[in-house]
């Protein structure tokens, strides 16, 4: 489609209805919208719904008799009203979905029988690996990440400050680490 040179002729012969024009504005335009469209709106139907709403409004609002100042800029004027009816279109979608959409039902997102397999072999192997290692460490271990205990009271029940709790669960985690790699559970605890 060749570039358009709109002015005030070609808006009075859409206005009073040129077949010829109106065929040139809805040929010229809807590659146009679509062109903006086929990114943000997903849904082919909504596109032409868009599309559709976007030439009966600039029809209506040339035929109300309200002037477009600058006739010259007619192709941003449409391009805008596109952007308006896409966001109006859009808001309603999400808003007001249907029951029988599919997309109102969210997915189930809970845990499959698979996984919850995994994760019981994950502990399994966890609470062995704690059980081989001196008790200070599976204390301080299973107090800081598995009670989710607070620090300051894991600091007071091993008599040490903040700063040393650090430097304890740093070696403890090392000490984990090491006798995972040892038993070749590294993979399996990742």
């Amino acid at each position: 489609m060749d570039y358009a040179a709109f002015d005030a002729d070609y808006l009075a012969r859409l206005k009073s209805g040129d077949a010829e024009t109106g065929r040139h504005f809805t040929a010229y335009f809807s590659n146009a919208i679509w062109l903006k469209l086929r990114n943000r709106v997903r849904v082919p139907h909504l596109i032409e719904e868009i599309r559709q709403e976007t030439f009966a409004r600039v029809l209506s609002y040339l035929r109300s008799d309200k002037p477009i100042q600058h006739p010259e800029r007619f192709g941003a004027f449409v391009q805008a009203v596109c952007t308006n009816v896409m966001l109006e279109v859009m808001r309603s979608e999400f808003t007001h979905r249907h029951a029988d959409d599919p997309l109102a039902d969210p997915p189930d997102l809970r845990v499959t029988f698979g996984s919850d397999i995994v994760t019981e072999e994950r502990k399994r192997a966890v609470r062995e690996v704690l059980s081989e290692m001196p008790e200070k460490d599976r204390t301080l271990l299973s107090m800081v990440f598995l009670e989710d205990g607070d620090r300051t009271e894991i600091s007071k029940r091993f008599a040490v400050d903040g700063d040393y709790l650090r430097v304890l669960l740093h070696r403890a985690k090392e000490r984990f680490r090491e006798a995972v790699r040892r038993k070749g559970l590294d993979a399996m605890l990742q």
